[in-house]
């Protein structure tokens, strides 16, 4: 039994291995190429485009390095133009809290203000009802005192007649 597994197993692996060897030998081989003349001025030619490219090489190394330098000195100034900025805000804070405090306490003398003005209002409308209170018990005593006066003198003509 188990000679016809590891039998099996043999079998598949060699019909696998056969089938790779046929696919390799049908597919065509690259072809070779003999022009050693051709080669050697090929080399020769682009050995010769040498230099061109180190200089374009050097020049792009150059313009590179140019803008490089151009870009630390646009960080130097964005970095410089950034210490004021928050320079600038640091002092605009603290004008700010200075000035909330101002604020708070003229809020604070404006609010003591309005209690007095509406306590000294409170006192002038007191002393106006004292005032007119006290004209209107005067008047109403010399109304009453005539009206007394009248009613009597009327009574006092009635009782004349009748006797």
């Amino acid at each position: 039994m188990m000679k016809r597994r590891v039998t099996g197993v043999m079998l598949r692996l060699l019909g696998s291995s056969l089938l790779m060897l046929g696919l390799t030998l049908t597919w065509p081989a690259p072809e070779a190429k003999a022009n050693y003349l051709n080669d050697i001025y090929n080399g020769i030619q682009s050995f010769s485009e040498l230099p061109g490219e180190v200089t374009k090489l050097q020049e792009s190394y150059q313009k590179t390095a140019e803008e490089l330098q151009q870009t630390k000195e646009d960080l130097g100034e964005a970095k410089d133009q950034l210490t004021d900025s928050l320079q600038q805000m640091q002092t605009y804070q603290s004008q700010n809290a200075a000035l909330q405090e101002q604020n708070r306490q003229l809020s604070q003398v404006v609010d003591e203000l309005k209690n007095d003005r509406t306590a000294r209002e409170n006192y002038f409308n007191r002393i106006k009802v004292t005032v007119i209170s006290g004209i209107a018990l005067l008047l109403g005593y010399f109304l009453l005192i005539r009206v007394l006066r009248f009613t009597m003198r009327h009574r006092s003509r009635r009782s004349d007649r009748l006797r």
